[in-house]
């Protein structure tokens, strides 16, 4: 897991943690982990790292949800659903843990990329 030197502005934490945190919505509100960030991504724009966490968020949930659809082919091997099934609790985990401590550096002011698929602000993909 990887922090960047970004700074967030104090004004700008509060926001920054909840949008990190609103890539979690989908477990409440059906399909609400990728249209909450899109909808926060939408109104703050302006703010480079508001509108980055948010794209962070949307492209976890996307990534997550394709990684889990793409394991259900080992499902259906019946001898890998072993390993499916550890994909799954792996990527579940991860789904959940990421924004929970990106919100948390966030409300102490510091930038977070999620590992992999992270993105800075003002950049497009960010190199691993």
């Amino acid at each position: 897991m990887e922090t960047t030197s970004v700074p967030i502005a104090p004004e700008e934490r509060g926001l920054a943690a909840i949008t990190h945190l609103s890539g979690l919505a989908g477990y409440i509100i059906p399909l609400g982990g990728v249209l909450v960030p899109i909808i926060i991504w939408i109104v703050k724009k302006d703010s480079p790292v508001i509108s980055t966490i948010a794209k962070q968020a949307v492209l976890l949930n996307f990534i997550v949800f394709l990684l889990i659809c793409g394991s259900f082919l080992l499902w259906i091997t019946v001898i890998l659903i072993p390993v499916a099934v550890l994909a799954w609790l792996v990527l579940a985990l991860g789904a959940i843990i990421l924004p929970i401590v990106g919100a948390l550096k966030a409300a102490d002011g510091t930038y977070y990329r999620y590992p992999v698929i992270g993105l800075l602000p003002q950049q497009g993909l960010a190199s691993a």
